[in-house]
């Protein structure tokens, strides 16, 4: 019940992303809330922690590099979204440290090529990435939930 309230929401930020390029301020502390929950007997609160770090320093290094780069003070309204940074703080609990890496990898670079395909076919003046990131979530849970993958020995 719980990974379909999860699915529910991650469809939601899905939706919500691509179709106004801008997110409920609701739904990242759900999806937090249903990640807890959903991971709750696997959940590695050393992982968490450092899955929460690395994106924190990530996103510090972003803000000090556009700072420098292009003198804009406000990271997040001119560059990056509010709502895409809280959904990557948001999955947090769903994954173990090492795995996070990868999955954040994978699922920026899925993002790119998406944004890149849809270019194709309409100009896009900027990337949905809380919408793809939650799109790879979504497919990544329920390709484990099925044991399609062998991620799942991976991600724990």
């Amino acid at each position: 019940m719980v990974l379909i309230a999860v699915i529910v929401i991650l469809l939601s930020i899905l939706y919500q992303d691509f179709r106004y390029r801008e997110i409920w301020w609701f739904t990242p502390p759900l999806l937090l809330i249903g990640g807890f929950i959903y991971n709750r007997e696997n959940l590695n609160w050393e992982h968490f922690g450092f899955n929460f770090l690395f994106i924190s320093i990530l996103i510090s290094f972003l803000l000090v590099y556009v700072r420098i780069r292009f003198k804009s003070t406000n990271l997040f309204r001119d560059y990056f979204g509010l709502g895409d940074v809280l959904v990557l703080l948001a999955i947090t609990p769903l994954f173990g440290f090492p795995f996070f890496i990868y999955f954040f990898t994978a699922s920026t670079i899925v993002s790119l090529l998406g944004y890149l395909l849809a270019s194709l076919f309409k100009t896009q003046k900027s990337i949905p990435y809380a919408g793809y990131i939650s799109l790879c979530t979504l497919a990544f849970l329920v390709l484990v939930h099925y044991h399609i993958t062998p991620f799942s020995m991976w991600y724990e």
